[in-house]
């Protein structure tokens, strides 16, 4: 192997996500998955006696298991022997993947998909749920936020699907399985669109044809980064494959589910459930990464990956929790909460966060991110015109579904202590400032008022001080 090649290996290895090539619009073309979150909400198999027999352990079933014809490609080789040169970076994969390799296994085994699959997300992540790549996708599986939302995987302040590994598996193999049927068949070209978008293939395929030449994967004239990607996935299946013939002893994890994904019966602060599961708080978050917060969502999902020898207990005990045992009072999680049942009931709810403007952004992109107006935008920030300037930061009186998954953390926690103040007649800055017993400086600056004019029926956003004022 060349070192140019050698270095590129072990820099693109140690990457912790895929820099994915794919492109939204692509994904867009295949349409969306239908019933994921339902899928992602039933309960993972605990059928103890599948396969276990026959084979003890999961890299034995997963190498039985596998279908595609292995390829005889010089990138393939390279990458096979630095996997054989490097077996400290496959136990390290084994030991993130454990606790999940057992349920995605028996997913793409019902869905009678390639067993290779299995290996994708050590491609894409080396199996870490938390993965983030410098392009901003995210998971095991590096779902962009587009994409994700497209397939079924819900985002906002409290959650992101793209981290749940039942729920992110689920929508990977919806889309491998479309991309197959798009490349008729051909899973080498669907794992390379998976990575670089249909529409980059599919060109490439067309390409070929328009010069009579072959449009497997390994004929196509495609991006660098692809031509690797394939070959990755192909060569840690024949370590895998062919582990005592390399001689590499794979870690031997148990052919059984260890975890299984119970029903919470609601919101439910995740200390609390680690406390009635017997373990700690960052192992269950371990399992539960989709989690953004140290409690599920008040919308949902309303589920939890927990060790199999716990479930039944602990779901029974949910199940039976008083409401006002489920939930500790932490003030963020209190007031963003009630914000969530007032607008669940019907009402009007609103936080006010501030937005820098980045390049590019225009009035149309943030107002339609915050799921607010154009003309209230220029209206809260006093704008005769629709110019902005990068570094500008605009007031945005946002519903609070749209603000938090927008805001820093602190800025939603901020914002969970203000109010909306309504001018009446008679009213001054400096008689609003003393009746919320705050500065009539800081009143201008969180309206970004320039004089102190004010308009009965005008309204002013108030930040409360620590007291609850």
């Amino acid at each position: 192997m060349n070192m140019k090649l050698h270095f590129a290996l072990l820099g693109a290895l140690l990457l912790t996500g895929c820099q994915a090539l794919q492109q939204d619009s692509d994904k867009n073309n295949l349409g969306s998955t239908v019933n994921v979150m339902s899928n992602y909400r039933s309960h993972a198999t605990s059928a103890l006696d599948r396969s276990e027999s026959s084979h003890p352990y999961m890299w034995d079933r997963i190498a039985d298991e596998m279908q595609l014809t292995m390829p005889n490609d010089p990138d393939v080789i390279a990458y096979r022997d630095w996997y054989i040169k490097h077996p400290k970076y496959l136990r390290t994969v084994t030991e993130r993947a454990a606790p999940f390799l057992h349920l995605i296994t028996e997913e793409i085994d019902k869905r009678q998909m390639p067993m290779e699959l299995v290996l994708l997300p050590i491609v894409e992540s080396a199996y870490n749920p938390n993965a983030r790549s410098h392009g901003n996708a995210v998971g095991l599986w590096q779902f962009l936020s587009a994409s994700g939302k497209r397939y079924g995987l819900k985002q906002d302040y409290w959650y992101d699907g793209r981290r749940d590994v039942v729920a992110s598996t689920h929508a990977a193999l919806d889309y491998l399985a479309q991309l197959n049927a798009y490349f008729d068949g051909d899973w080498l070209n669907a794992v390379a669109a998976y990575n670089a978008g249909e529409g980059r293939i599919q060109n490439a395929i067309k390409a070929n044809r328009a010069q009579g030449k072959a449009t497997d994967f390994f004929s196509l004239n495609l991006p660098r980064q692809t031509m690797e990607y394939v070959p990755r996935l192909m060569a840690l299946a024949d370590v895998i494959k062919n582990a005592k013939k390399y001689g590499i002893d794979l870690p031997k994890v148990p052919n059984r589910p260890s975890v299984r994904l119970i029903d919470t019966n609601g919101q439910i602060d995740l200390r609390t459930a680690a406390e009635q599961a017997g373990m700690s708080l960052p192992a269950l978050k371990r399992l539960n990464p989709g989690f953004n917060r140290n409690t599920t969502s008040p919308q949902g999902p309303d589920h939890l990956l927990v060790p199999i020898g716990v479930a039944d207990e602990l779901e029974l005990a949910l199940a039976d929790m008083a409401p006002q045992k489920r939930m500790r009072n932490d003030s963020e999680h209190v007031a963003l909460a009630k914000n969530d049942n007032a607008a669940k009931s019907g009402s009007s709810v609103s936080i006010s966060v501030h937005h820098k403007v980045k390049r590019g952004d225009t009035l149309w992109t943030i107002a339609s991110s915050y799921g607010v107006s154009e003309k209230q935008l220029m209206q809260w920030n006093k704008l005769t015109k629709k110019k902005l300037k990068a570094g500008q930061v605009l007031l945005v009186n946002a519903p609070v579904s749209k603000a938090s998954g927008k805001a820093s953390k602190l800025s939603v926690a901020k914002a969970a202590k203000s109010r909306r103040y309504e001018v009446r007649r008679g009213d001054s800055l400096s008689s609003i400032a003393e009746k919320f017993q705050i500065t009539i400086n800081d009143l201008m600056r969180w309206n970004s008022l320039d004089h102190n004019r004010l308009k009965p029926g005008q309204t002013l956003t108030v930040r409360l001080n620590d007291s609850g004022v």
